[in-house]
């Protein structure tokens, strides 16, 4: 017999784990602030947005590959004005980090708001002729497979508090093609897609699954992408993760299931 593995996690009986859903204890007076989770939150925009959001006094979780590599951004954020900060290490292809980071908002909070899926890896810059296969299914299992764990974990508990957010990282390279981003344009074309399934299986229970292009950022990633250029005239990641803080707030059931540009909130 093949037990499902809701009904594993939960010790309950696979018949009923389709339709079985833990029962959440949601306190909707814990705080007037937001618990928002990003993932990939020690540095470039992760850490940006962590800032951003902890200047509104939210409540944060926040996470990198190292917990340790995630105390001088906890420090910051708290002196910022967020109303705590907890942290979740682990790289995202460990199997329960998922798991681990929804418990972490269940046990600490009782809820999650908003979960900004902010990390991810560029690949490698050549024609897709000339990229190796195994680093292929690496952008693919980073960029793609692992924010599907974290997605699925936290969905039970938006779906009981009937409210939040899921904010998928995309580009413009998830919506069109361009040379030598070959892995990277089918990872983000895979986001996308994965962002609208959500917002239809999970739209009517009051989760607002979007993907976002910030756009040309100065963080490390993009001077890698265009090859150690000058990157100074582009965004900021101060300036692109206040725009999320307004975008997040503008969030609605309206925009659910849509492809977002951060421009609109810049």
């Amino acid at each position: 017999m093949v037990t499902h593995p809701v009904a594993s996690f939960f010790n309950v009986p696979s018949s009923t784990a389709l339709f079985w859903m833990p029962e959440y204890v949601i306190d909707h007076g814990m705080n007037t602030q937001h618990v928002v989770a990003i993932t990939g939150a020690n540095r470039g925009l992760g850490r940006a947005l962590v800032l951003a959001f902890a200047a509104q006094g939210n409540h944060l979780v926040i996470h990198a590959r190292r917990a340790e590599a995630l105390e001088d951004v906890a420090a910051d954020a708290l002196k910022r004005g967020a109303a705590s900060v907890t942290k979740v290490g682990g790289d995202l292809l460990e199997a329960d980090l998922g798991e681990r980071l929804a418990r972490t908002c269940r046990e600490t909070h009782g809820r999650l708001d908003t979960l900004i899926l902010n990390a991810a890896i560029l690949g490698p810059m050549v024609p897709l002729s000339d990229t190796p296969m195994d680093v292929f299914a690496k952008v693919m299992r980073t960029n793609v497979d692992a924010q599907v764990p974290l997605v699925t974990a936290v969905l039970p508990m938006m779906r009981a508090q009937e409210s939040g957010q899921i904010v998928w990282l995309s580009s413009g390279l998830g919506r069109f093609g361009l040379p030598r981003y070959g892995v990277y344009c089918a990872s983000k074309h895979a986001v996308e897609g994965l962002m609208k399934t959500v917002a239809e299986e999970h739209g009517d229970a009051g989760v607002v699954s979007v993907s976002v292009a910030p756009g040309m950022v100065q963080t490390e990633m993009l001077r890698s992408a265009l090859l150690g250029a000058d990157i100074s005239e582009y965004q900021t990641p101060e300036d692109t993760a206040e725009a999320f803080v307004r975008l997040c707030a503008d969030l609605g059931a309206a925009h659910n299931g849509q492809g977002l540009d951060i421009e609109g909130w810049l």
